[in-house]
């Protein structure tokens, strides 16, 4: 059975909703602990003074207790608003260059951004991580600024099934919703245990400190912040083991369904089974050995680290994993065998997954290879959103102007390179456009700022006035997922929460251009009423008229719709398209699109 994206991520949501219920009783202890040690240390409990209680310094201990959380909180949160990159950086990560000759690391790349594809998607940037163990990671906020993060180990141990049943896991969190949920989580730590932290800052203090006038007095006082800290220290270690109990809770069931979902990617559950065996029997298994891996254990594909107790494992044993996927599995794992093949005779590929690689293959090797270099995907781009004088005489005049400003705001080497690609790239239907818009958009977020700055300036004088569902799309598109990696206003961190009917305004007006895309008068009008139909709302609704300047305004509030309202969107607007019991592969494509601007988890397929 297919997975409900859209139900997984509520889910996540919900379960982001019981980490803070847990982290708000975590520091309710903090609180508590902190106040009755600070008692303890300066004799609160003594003589006259047990008799009653300072409420005024219990009150200014707990508003200290929860600024200092907070603050933890904010700084660790302000540290990760880069999203994706900032995790793999911290762990060590390099980003794989597409150019890049080392055949292990090629093999990575191709598979990225296979499952992208599949999974409709943006392809990510790649992060190669120096580590023996065989793990791997998707970080990020949302589809925007994702990355994937593979070891050293995953890529020499594993062969490429096996590689694939890997990535596909970590593209089922992306979908899933677990990466926003996990970025909370490293903030919300970091928050608890920021209070062992300040104990060992007071120990070190109470060593030197020198309070009062007599000796007897420094002692006291050094006596009591030694106290102070020695406890503040023991109560971050509570912290940190309840923070463990609580990192442990939410992720373990999140992984028995990437396992799931990763089946249903790669159409092979031979990869990701034959991966969690390998690790079985790999000496060095999945264990990280950088620093932070501590900190981010619930990002990786298998346990990151060694625990000394089992109910602290972030994943599942794997014993059950691979049975969940195998369940034929005699019980051995596999021994350590770099680079081991697999011959296509011995992998029965499904019919969609068929189709999906006829559809790969016939991207010309030409454009394929330019969308993975910088200045040839913005030339794909612009081709993209170039008329088509071939197909449309009238336009002839525009394309001409079109050149112009390409030469203007591009130079001559952009010029050049989109005069190679411009036939090439209009001759292929729009779902192969789309994904070499997918496939181009690791080598764009390679521009500087200041380069993106002026080819995003370059696409708004390409669309102009006269522009087309297609074009806005595309062209949203860049300046969303590719913009985010320079502007972290892009980046989606939260889910509002407006109900359907506060997000019509917004959605109406792209219902409305989704139904002008399906022909005349009478065909728009029909796709518009089997919208209306879907949504419940009344059929004599009156059909905006569209002005892509304005629903520019309407992309941020529906990226950041809760995914139960996204899943009424999204059939609102498969309703329209099928309106004519059609689908064409320009329908086909302009799905694609929506899908990849809204953010929508729903995997590329030919059959909606």
């Amino acid at each position: 059975m297919a997975t409900n994206f859209f139900q997984q991520q509520d889910l996540a949501r919900r379960n982001t909703k019981i980490l803070i219920l847990l982290f708000m009783l975590a520091v309710l202890s903090l609180i508590v602990l902190t106040n009755v040690l600070v008692m303890l240390s300066f004799g609160f409990f003594q003589g006259q003074q047990a008799m009653r209680l300072p409420w005024e310094l219990i009150s200014t201990i707990s508003l200290v207790v929860i600024a200092v959380v907070g603050l933890a909180i904010v700084a660790k949160w302000q540290q990760l608003k880069l999203g994706g990159r900032t995790i793999a950086q911290s762990l060590g990560g390099e980003r794989l260059s597409a150019d890049s000759k080392d055949p292990l690391q090629r093999r990575l790349l191709n598979v990225v951004e296979e499952m992208a594809l599949a999974a409709n998607l943006p392809v990510p940037p790649v992060y190669l991580l120096p580590e023996r163990g065989i793990n791997a990671f998707a970080a990020g906020y949302s589809p925007a600024d994702a990355v994937i993060g593979v070891t050293q180990g995953c890529i020499e141990q594993l062969n490429r099934d096996e590689l694939q049943g890997v990535v596909a896991h970590e593209f089922s969190h992306i979908l899933n919703g677990d990466m926003r949920m996990n970025i909370r989580l490293i903030a919300i730590l970091n928050g608890i245990l920021f209070i062992g932290h300040i104990g060992y800052y007071l120990l070190r203090a109470g060593r030197g400190a020198r309070i009062g006038f007599s000796s007897r007095k420094r002692g006291e006082g050094a006596g009591a912040i030694m106290l102070l800290g020695v406890g503040l220290v023991v109560i971050g270690y509570l912290g940190s083991f309840f923070g463990n109990l609580i990192k442990a809770a939410v992720s373990r069931q999140r992984e028995y369904l990437a396992d799931a979902s990763a089946v249903q990617f790669s159409r092979n559950p031979r990869g990701i089974a034959g991966a969690l065996k390998r690790i079985g029997g790999y000496k060095p298994g999945s264990r990280i050995q950088h620093g932070n891996a501590d900190e981010v254990s619930h990002f990786f594909f298998g346990e990151a680290i060694s625990r000394w107790a089992a109910i602290f494992a972030t994943h599942p044993p794997l014993e059950k994993r691979i049975r969940r996927v195998d369940p034929s599995w005699n019980g051995r794992f596999s021994s350590p065998h770099p680079e081991q093949k697999i011959s296509p005779a011995q992998t029965k590929e499904q019919p969609a997954e068929q189709r999906r690689r006829a559809m790969l293959a016939a991207i010309p090797m030409l454009l394929s290879q330019s969308s993975h270099q910088p200045l040839p995907a913005q030339a794909i781009v612009c081709a993209i959103l170039l008329h088509n004088p071939v197909n449309n005489p009238d336009a002839t005049a525009g394309f001409t102007a079109q050149l112009q400003q390409i030469k203007a705001y591009g130079g001559a080497a952009l010029l050049s390179q989109v005069d190679q690609l411009t036939d090439a790239v209009q001759r292929l239907p729009l779902p192969q456009q789309v994904q070499l818009l997918q496939m181009s958009a690791p080598a764009l977020k390679q521009l500087s700022a200041a380069e993106f700055q002026q080819f995003d300036q370059l696409l708004l004088q390409l669309a102009g006035t006269n522009i087309q569902l297609r074009q806005w799309l595309c062209l949203s598109f860049i300046e969303h997922v590719v913009a985010s990696e320079f502007d972290t206003k892009h980046v989606i961190r939260r889910v509002n929460q407006q109900t359907l009917t506060d997000l019509l305004p917004f959605l109406l007006p792209l219902l409305s251009a989704v139904a002008d895309g399906a022909g005349d008068t009478t065909a728009a009008n029909i796709a518009w009423q089997a919208a209306l139909q879907q949504l419940g709302l009344p059929e004599h609704s009156t059909k905006p008229t569209v002005q892509f300047s304005e629903l520019n305004n309407a992309v941020l509030p529906l990226l950041q719709a809760s995914p139960a309202i996204k899943e009424q969107i999204w059939q609102a607007i498969l309703a329209a398209v099928k309106a004519d019991q059609q689908f064409t592969a320009a329908e086909q494509g302009l799905v694609n699109l929506l899908a990849l601007l809204l953010e929508m988890p729903v995997p590329h397929t030919d059959e909606f």
